[in-house]
């Protein structure tokens, strides 16, 4: 950590992030490998298809313990407030980096409060819609049928917001993914991106 670093997450806030998201990536090729034959060969990145059937439905389990984490870790700083409506009308704004039409924000802006709402609604919809997928002998046809559908619309909802949050942590804004990496951001980074937060870090 250099000097003039400040501290953007805690290592345990990190490794939340990190496991909710390499088990999503998992629950996500295992969930598409064992649905589609034609993706069937990714089971062999985990030991074959039966290995990926059983550890599906418990990496399922650890993936829905984070969830709940996360919601415990950052539920006050993701409220939306007024001023986050401001900043998601201005979003064309800020994806074209026309930094002076952006309302300047906090530790977080709309997009990612917004952002960590709907994963985490995709999150419990995944949870619920999983557990009679998991137990089917337990539950009616036409209840699996909804829950199936459900839980494949939730993966395919929370896989694209995935590629949209990669892209923007690496290529769109550089220097954001390593706050996840290190916990640390720069302090120009934070003044152009989060100018509030700077301001309430950096206060005498």
């Amino acid at each position: 950590m250099r000097s003039d670093d400040l501290i953007r997450f805690t290592y345990f806030e990190r490794i939340v992030h990190w496991v909710l998201g390499l088990t999503f990536v998992f629950l996500l090729l295992s969930g598409l490998a064992l649905s589609y034959p034609s993706l069937f060969w990714l089971t062999a990145l985990v030991g074959g298809g039966p290995a990926a059937r059983a550890l599906h439905p418990w990496v399922g389990i650890v993936f829905g313990v984070s969830v709940v984490l996360m919601l415990f870790l950052w539920l006050k700083d993701m409220l939306l407030s007024k001023a986050d409506g401001e900043w998601l009308r201005a979003v064309k704004h800020y994806a074209r980096h026309d930094r002076q039409r952006v309302p300047p924000t906090g530790k977080y802006n709309g997009g990612q409060k917004l952002f960590f709402w709907l994963q985490f609604v995709l999150g419990i919809v995944l949870l619920i819609t999983g557990v009679p997928l998991w137990i089917p002998e337990s539950f009616g046809a036409g209840l699996l049928g909804t829950m199936r559908f459900l839980h494949y619309f939730a993966t395919l909802g929370a896989g694209l917001l995935l590629i949209v949050h990669v892209y923007l942590g690496t290529i769109a804004y550089p220097g954001t993914a390593r706050s996840m990496l290190y916990g640390t951001v720069s302090r120009a980074w934070a003044k152009l991106h989060h100018p509030l937060w700077h301001q309430q870090e950096t206060r005498p």
